[in-house]
């Protein structure tokens, strides 16, 4: 693994990350300061539809993506060229396709946006803009593929961090000047158009060669498998639209649209916290497994590297749901003002303990990612979408957003199970069983570090020292805990090593420039 590239991504990413954190906050503080938070409510509905629809793009980015892996480690210019042209007629196809499903999709409007106060017309209208800005995307987007593969993933973060930077300026100075949502929203959907638009001049620039035209024959199509991997990453694609892009629909149609805004302040701080803390200095990794597994190396000794990466998993997925139950509901009351934008503690319980399943299992889904074949896990996704459904809206009329987030956790299992499967089972040939009881004993500890967590920050004011009280807490009783359970374990040993090791090279980079 080249470790020197993937910490500049990583590092570069998490800087870029908590800088349009903050920005988010900003924003959403200043958007309550002058208009109805219920407005952010269309745009988190609206946004779920376009997810649904996405499933036109048949997962042709992740497919190109493990085939560039490859064609990148041997430097394969004419092979590159070809995937990222087939790439950019594949998804000129599915903007219109989309722009189609689009139109006929917003017959549902009325359905699934509940007491709303604005008039249909103007649904409509913030539908549409929406529906502009998404198939826009599909014109733009697809260079950013040949950075990511590159792991050159830092100049993609630079760009959009400087646009949005510049665009949220504007944004916000246009909100508190007119008031005004369908302006706000206009602005705010061109910021992804245009760091689109300035990663095409920098790829052109870096990669001349993909300005060429190719010639993409059906040898190549067929030779690749991707018709095949396309019909089973489709499956893929609808079962994570359902499993994913739904929990604001039933909210709106069951709970009301004032519950999706609420709903939308914690999967804010959620996702930006997360990509900060986690998933920005996971997200170059992917590039890195892929070439290191296109290198040829032995399987055993890949799977000590998976091993050390999967203690590295639990050791920040217990801290970071920890972290999002101690401080979800004092953040959120800091953030917007008043506890009336909070839900109950028992909807952020189940939230925290979905974002620790997600995260403690990010890694196995990287190393999934490489390898492509997607038939193998197709029947797990089906299964989650279904669960995800079933258990989501049965329980919403019984238990409203609490309901909706037990089924978004209970539905994730499967999606695990057939990761896990497939990265575990499958391709390093390790025992499901001692991999999955593992888990299980790792599991029952964050839920008594919860349970401990829970008892003794429960009740602390919402004030400097409170805060600063739950802070030293949440520092201290997972990493006792974590560390008396994994202090022997050698794959902890090889971890604390590897980050020695990162941070040598870190250092390295800071003496260089004076000498």
């Amino acid at each position: 693994m080249n470790s020197a590239k993937t910490l500049k991504n990583s590092i570069i990413s998490v800087i870029g990350q908590i800088l349009t954190l903050a920005l988010q906050f900003v924003n959403r503080r200043v958007f309550v300061m002058f208009l109805d938070i219920e407005y952010l409510g269309y745009q988190s509905v609206f946004g779920n539809v376009f997810s649904i629809l996405s499933i036109a793009e048949l997962g042709i980015g992740g497919i190109i993506s493990f085939h560039l892996y490859k064609e990148i480690v041997t430097d394969n210019r004419q092979e590159i060229g070809k995937l990222m042209y087939l790439y950019k007629w594949v998804y000129r196809a599915i903007a219109a396709v989309v722009t189609v499903l689009g139109l006929a999709a917003c017959i549902f409007v009325p359905y699934i946006v509940k007491d709303a106060n604005r008039d249909i017309h103007y649904l409509y209208i913030v539908y549409f803009l929406q529906l502009a800005s998404t198939v826009a995307g599909y014109f733009l987007s697809y260079r950013r593929t040949i950075y990511a593969a590159d792991q050159k993933e830092y100049k993609t973060v630079e760009v959009d961090l400087y646009t949005s930077i510049a665009v949220q300026a504007v944004q916000l100075s246009m909100l508190a000047v007119f008031k005004n949502y369908l302006l706000y929203l206009c602005i705010q959907l061109s910021t992804s158009v245009i760091a689109n638009l300035v990663i095409l001049y920098k790829t052109n620039r870096e990669y001349p060669y993909l300005k060429e035209k190719y010639t993409v024959t059906k040898e190549d199509i067929r030779r690749r498998n991707i018709l095949p991997d396309i019909k089973n990453f489709l499956v893929h694609k609808v079962a994570y639209a359902i499993y994913g892009g739904t929990d604001n629909i039933v909210i709106s149609a069951i709970c009301g649209i004032r519950d999706v805004a609420l709903y939308g302040n914690y999967v804010v701080l959620k996702t930006g916290v997360l990509n900060v803390l986690f998933y920005r200095l996971l997200n170059p990794l992917q590039a890195a497994i892929g070439n290191i597994v296109y290198e040829g190396r032995k399987k055993e000794e890949l799977w000590e590297q998976f091993e050390m990466f999967d203690v590295f998993s639990f050791f920040f997925a217990s801290y970071i749901s920890a972290g999002f139950l101690v401080f979800f509901q004092p953040a959120i009351q800091v953030w917007l003002g008043s506890a009336e934008y909070l839900l109950s503690e028992s909807f952020v319980i189940a939230f925290s303990l979905t974002i620790y399943l997600g995260a403690v299992w990010e890694i196995v889904y990287k190393y999934r990612s490489v390898f492509g074949d997607y038939r193998q896990d197709r029947n797990c996704m089906l299964l989650s979408a279904a669960l995800n459904i079933v258990i989501s809206v049965s329980l919403a009329y019984r238990l409203g957003v609490l309901g909706v987030q037990i089924g978004t956790f209970f539905a994730y299992l499967p999606i695990a199970y057939g990761r896990i499967r497939f990265v575990v089972k499958n391709f390093f040939g390790q025992s499901m069983r001692k991999y999955l009881l593992k888990h299980l004993f790792l599991f029952g500890v964050v839920l008594v570090e919860s349970f401990v967590l829970y008892l003794l920050t429960n009740g602390l004011a919402v004030d400097v020292p409170g805060i600063l009280l739950r802070f030293v807490i949440w520092l201290t009783v997972p990493l006792v805990i974590n560390l008396l359970i994994y202090f022997r374990n050698p794959h902890f040993k090889v971890m604390c090593r590897y980050f020695r090791n990162l941070l040598g090279i870190v250092k390295n980079k800071i003496k260089r420039p004076q000498k």
